[in-house]
């Protein structure tokens, strides 16, 4: 069993990381292309003027620099091989001990390699003169570089999230599901397929519409770079809650200490009361209800259901908490005055990446698994979770924990 669960590991990593490799390799070397012909239109504009006034040569140079704003320094050579800095920039010029490569130069922008890159053009003067235009290349490699360890960030990342449905699938293979079981897993895999697909999708569209060149616009480009990156934070946070839901599937017991739940709904509330003023909020709390669990689990319930509040309800909507002890069990319901779920979502089983309301989009920011975390949890905790109506008109979730 550990063999073959190790042979699909790999085969998962093998293709995720080529996938993850070619979509990303594509979007870094195109903006390294990108950068790289923004300073080619940097010096051919200059090569431009310099000859639209050929009598006037370093003026029209100089004064085409300062109008558009152009990181540039202007180098005149002399025939003889002498070079004197005419507007300096943020290059730090080392100099061309070639002629010859200046004379390349004039026919297109070249890239000299040094302890300080540079790219630049040079134009013929009269009298055999060169003037040279040249752009530092140390902002772009830097961009480049930092591309690169984005990308080998999200390769491992996308690896990570293949190991664990290898072994999670095989796992619970080998365990000889029952029917029932095994179609709620290939409902959870085809969720989390669709959850990923997204991001790519967007990712892989973006990357097709820049390395054709049809996003030639400084802005449109920075535009599809953010939309990218932001693509790659939601799989991030897609991938932690997995690996969270992962953890406390797991066979080994949590180590649980005494954990006093006033205090930690009491602190949450006053944050939530904070962040939230345009709300009528009612916070009611029995004093010193203290339970044996996980803090940090806990913490990430309460975390979990005060954040679908806020995104799944109108700024204003009334929200009432509230912490019962009642015999042996501490009861907490959070419930809020939103648009609430549809009538059969309160009867519904909370599975992973289950979207109660249609509405409820992945624009607002949510992968689906926050529910199954709660779930999970208050599993974990020996406890019990309901979902029902609220009598602000929402949705009250009702958690019985063990004292």
């Amino acid at each position: 069993m550990k063999k073959s669960r190790s042979k699909y590991a790999v085969i998962s990593i093998f293709i995720t990381t080529i996938l993850s490799s070619v979509i990303g390799g594509f979007a870094t070397i195109d903006a390294r292309n990108s950068d790289m012909h923004r300073i080619d239109q940097s010096v051919n504009l200059v090569a431009e003027r310099v000859k639209l006034y050929p009598t006037e040569a370093i003026s029209a140079a100089i004064f085409t620099v300062e109008e558009e704003s152009l990181d540039l320094t202007l180098v005149l050579i002399t025939k003889e091989g002498v070079e004197t800095v005419i507007n300096e920039s943020h290059l730090i010029y080392p100099g061309i001990n070639s002629i010859a490569v200046v004379k390349k130069a004039t026919s297109g922008a070249i890239s000299v390699e040094s302890d300080k890159p540079f790219r630049f053009r040079a134009i013929e003067l009269a009298g055999g003169d060169y003037l040279v235009a040249a752009a530092s290349l140390d902002e772009l490699n830097q961009n480049f570089k930092s591309n690169l360890r984005n990308l080998a960030g999200f390769t491992l990342a996308a690896d990570a999230l293949a190991i664990f449905i290898s072994f999670f699938l095989l796992r619970r293979h080998n365990r000889g599901l029952d029917a029932k079981a095994l179609e709620r897993m290939q409902r959870f895999l085809g969720d989390a397929s669709h959850e990923l697909r997204t991001p790519l999708t967007v990712i892989k569209g973006y990357n097709e519409m820049l390395s054709k060149g049809q996003m030639n616009d400084v802005v449109d480009r920075a535009r599809a770079f953010s939309r990218v990156n932001s693509e790659i934070e939601r799989m991030e946070s897609l991938i932690h809650d997995l690996l969270l839901l992962a953890e406390l599937g797991e066979s080994r017991p949590t180590t649980f200490e005494e954990v006093d739940l006033t205090e930690l709904m009491q602190a949450h509330g006053n944050d939530f009361e904070l962040f939230n003023k345009g709300r009528q909020i009612s916070i009611d709390l029995e004093s010193e209800c203290v339970l044996q669990g996980s803090r940090e689990h806990l913490n990430r319930v309460i975390q979990n259901c005060l954040s679908n509040i806020v995104r799944h309800t109108p700024a204003d909507a009334p929200v009432s908490i509230s912490l019962k002890s009642k015999s042996k069990k501490v009861a907490l319901v959070i419930e809020d005055g939103g648009p609430g779920l549809p009538e059969s979502a309160y009867r519904s089983e909370i599975a992973a990446m289950n979207r109660f309301d249609p509405s409820r989009s992945r624009d607002s920011g949510g992968s689906g698994l926050g529910m199954s975390i709660i779930a999970a949890i208050v599993q974990e905790h020996n406890g019990k979770l309901e979902l029902r109506k609220s009598g602000l008109g929402g949705l009250a979730v009702v958690i019985e924990l063990p004292k």
